[in-house]
């Protein structure tokens, strides 16, 4: 396939887009999850975001696919940012599989392993549920325990652990998570069958507690206890640390995509309600929407330059993906902030959209890598002189 086949799927999404947006006021009354939206992203094609080129998907590789994949999902959150933020967990999950040119020297049997998880990605969502209370986001300090199961075969495992923030819980057919061997130096990277499971418990998952956040309210990014539960192994912490990088520059980037979606919308609804008042407005007024323009002009510098150097240089963009993530969030919490002053309290009725596009925002400062944990990184990054 080639750049062809991803702007027809996002010709698709724009105009399923633009039918979720009739709907904004009901969908953020939500705190579930509608499978019919998702038939929806799967008949348009969005499924083949985890699907390389040469086999019929949509990935060119890092720097010919960055540009399409953001585009996508920042589509799709002018439509419903939550849908927006599931959906984006599937190609977020599948780079670990699809940056071959990481893992060129990977046993065999791990080759033949990650195509059988391609040809689960042509037709079933993916999600992740990796992140433990106590973590700070760091996926590599999991304490979840991974225990080898009787049945001979080498991949199979059982694992034991809380995990919080799933999003697409109930939803997702697969999701990945990490667990630690006994006597291993590293967490390992598996996958669970968890579409349909009862959470009572009964098979080894039990719901901890339903997601009630106040931002990304419909996410259903539930929190769970695993004991015993089947799971399958699939990148050791070794091949972890040679493919974790190609997931640091999209993960970041495509989550930074849909946060500039929820601005592009806030934005539009602003100058729509300040339309013919602004010469009317008050000196604090105009400071703030002054400043609130300059800081989703700035946010939206980012957001392209870090795309820019994706394609530019490839993995090698981690630190630029890393960054932008950063900005993006602190700029966009304190621009639709500041846009909720100027047009006024009425932006936090219920029936208005503009509270709540406010707290989805946030949600990007507590997405992997939250932004304790993002700055973290960053400092480790620069060996620039002071």
């Amino acid at each position: 396939m080639n750049r062809e086949n991803s702007q027809s799927v996002i010709k698709n999404l724009q105009a399923i887009s633009a039918t979720f947006a009739k709907d904004t006021a009901e969908r953020q009354t939500r705190r579930e999850l509608d499978p019919a939206d998702f038939e929806q992203l799967a008949e348009a094609g969005f499924l083949l975001t985890g699907v390389p080129a040469e086999q019929g998907g949509l990935w060119r590789g890092i720097a010919e696919s960055v540009r399409d994949y953001t585009t996508m999902v920042r589509t799709l959150a002018h439509g419903d940012p939550c849908v927006a933020l599931v959906a984006t967990m599937h190609p977020a999950v599948m780079v670990y599989f699809l940056g071959c040119e990481q893992v060129n020297d990977a046993p065999q049997a791990w080759l033949a392993q990650r195509q059988s998880v391609i040809e689960l990605a042509r037709n079933h969502w993916w999600g992740t549920v990796t992140s433990e209370p106590g973590s700070g986001g760091d996926m590599l300090k999991t304490k979840t325990a991974a225990k080898k199961s009787a049945d001979g075969i080498d991949t199979s495992y059982t694992i034991s652990g809380n995990k919080h923030f799933g999003s697409g819980s109930g939803h997702a057919d697969y999701m990945i998570t990490t667990a630690r061997r006994k006597g291993a130096e590293g967490p390992d990277l598996f996958y669970l069958k968890i579409k349909d499971e009862p959470w009572d418990g009964s098979t080894g998952c039990t719901l901890a507690s339903a997601w009630d956040g106040i931002g990304m309210t419909a996410t259903q990014s539930h929190a769970f206890r695993f004991e015993n539960f089947p799971a399958t192994k699939t990148i050791t912490s070794e091949l972890l640390g040679k493919v974790s990088p190609i997931t640091a520059v999209i993960g970041n980037l495509l989550f930074a995509a849909v946060a500039m979606g929820i601005a592009d919308n806030a934005l539009s609804f602003a100058k729509d309600k300040l339309k013919g008042k602004l010469q009317n407005m008050r000196a604090y007024e105009r400071i703030e929407w002054n400043r609130c323009r300059n800081e989703i002009w700035l946010a939206q510098q980012a957001f392209e330059g870090a795309v820019r150097a994706a394609e530019a240089s490839g993995v090698s963009a981690g630190q630029a993906a890393i960054r932008c993530k950063i900005t993006v969030s602190e700029l966009l919490e304190s621009a639709l902030t500041k846009m909720s002053i100027v047009v006024g309290g009425a932006s936090f009725a219920k029936g208005m959209p503009l509270a709540q596009w406010n707290q989805d925002v946030r949600a990007l400062g507590f997405l992997r890598p939250p932004l304790p944990f993002a700055h973290d990184l960053i400092f480790d990054m620069d060996t620039d002189d002071i």
